[in-house]
């Protein structure tokens, strides 16, 4: 996407236009113009050709709204975002039937503004390319979840592989799990395979690995979840260029509902990568002052590197380096809300030595029942889309019980022959 994004103003408040000049400035955009309402705003986008118009819109809202139809008639290439003080929902809705994409609250921040022009600007392009017959036959592809940290030791190999069998426990659907660890990957460990092709296999001549061919590079684990694992006595990801690993991970994204990457504890061009065609990014960290730290400065890497930071969410791991760190305290430290936290389990150390993820076990530890609701919870639903045969209550436990006790009483035995 071009740097340098021109966005065009049209307010006719002057003291709202000044604070949204420097929310834009602050989000890294150049102001193409200001205007106020009416045929100066349309006069001054044909003039200005801006990439973006953002419009504001409070009561009486039918001056701006009238305006934004206009602005969408005149430049309807150019995405139109609005922002108001009004949470109306009714207005919301006027603002989206008169040509806007999206729909900001004041005061505007610059990371929201920023993620929401980039993100109409994607729009955009897309419809353009529809319109061109350029998508035409794009197939459907799935999720892709990038599970990654800004260093080692923090838990993601872990999280990675119990969230991929937990989509696909609870939802039922193809989930593939991919080791991009770039050092040591422990994906094929933790899941006790022992994989007879792995990514290197690939990556000798990667026009080899297609829809067709796919299958034959995958490790079918027991839980259905398909594997492309790495080789530990080299570094295969090492030699892949850019291009090879997004055909890679397309072609997995095509035959799989999700796709699930475990990336290595180095924040590095290779993690880039990951992130860059992730449909959502887990970042996690410990409460450890040094993970937080490492955090902090990752996140701002994310940012420099122009990443949606929309789709990238904080994940607190609590079982990995446990401190008295609070949720509020992480969320303060580096910047960003927590998004799921992730509990302490000691059932998880034997899990890892006997190769079995924890979301395999029946008696359904913390981790296990954690994994399952961040599962649903991607998978966009709050009950799990698998039957599973449900175990009887306490009651019917122990009514059952009683029955065979009375049963035991009635079987009443035969009296012996008296000789």
């Amino acid at each position: 996407m071009a740097e340098n994004l021109r966005v065009l103003v049209v307010d006719e408040d002057p003291d709202s236009r000044v604070a949204t000049r420097k929310a834009l400035q602050r989000a890294g955009f150049q102001i193409a113009g200001e205007a106020g309402f009416g045929t100066q705003a349309v006069s001054l986008s044909l003039e200005s050709t801006p990439d973006v118009i953002l419009i504001a819109v409070e009561e009486p809202v039918q001056r701006p709204l009238e305006t934004a139809e206009a602005l969408a008639n005149a430049a309807p290439d150019t995405p139109i975002l609005m922002y108001s003080s009004t949470a109306d929902t009714e207005s919301v809705r006027q603002g989206m039937v008169f040509g806007a994409r999206d729909y900001l609250a004041k005061p505007l921040q610059a990371a929201r503004l920023r993620e929401a022009v980039h993100r109409a600007l994607e729009q955009e392009e897309r419809r353009q390319m529809r319109r061109a017959g350029q998508l035409a036959g794009e197939v459907g592809r799935g999720t892709i979840i990038v599970v990654t940290g800004a260093k080692g030791g923090i838990g993601k190999s872990v999280a990675s592989v119990n969230l991929a069998l937990a989509l696909r426990l609870e939802t039922g659907k193809s989930v593939a799990l991919v080791d991009a660890d770039t050092q040591f990957g422990d994906v094929s460990t933790l899941l006790d395979l022992v994989p007879p092709l792995t990514a290197a296999d690939i990556l000798r001549d990667p026009s080899r690995f297609d829809r067709v061919t796919a299958a034959n590079f995958l490790t079918a684990h027991g839980s259905g979840v398909n594997v492309l694992a790495t080789a530990r006595d080299e570094d295969p990801w090492a030699t892949c260029d850019g291009d090879t690993w997004r055909g890679i991970i397309d072609v997995l994204a095509q035959l799989h509902e999700f796709v699930v990457i475990d990336t290595s504890g180095a924040f590095d061009a290779f993690v880039r990568r990951a992130v860059e065609c992730a449909s959502l990014t887990l970042l996690l960290t410990t409460g450890e002052v040094s993970s937080v730290r490492d955090t902090a400065a990752a996140i701002g890497r994310l940012k420099n590197w122009g990443v949606d930071m929309g789709r990238v969410h904080l994940v607190f791991n609590r079982g990995a380096r446990a401190s008295g760190v609070s949720k509020a305290d992480l969320a303060k430290a580096v910047g960003r809300e927590v998004f799921w936290e992730i509990p302490n389990d000691r059932a998880v150390a034997r899990s890892v030595q006997i190769g079995r993820p924890i979301v395999m076990d029946a008696r359904n530890s913390g981790l296990g029942r954690n994994m399952r609701a961040l599962a649903r919870l991607i998978a966009g639903t709050r009950s799990s889309l698998v039957a599973r045969p449900s175990s009887p209550s306490l009651l019917q436990r122990l009514i059952a019980l009683r029955g065979r006790s009375n049963d035991a009483d009635m079987a009443v035995p035969e009296p012996k022959l008296q000789r």
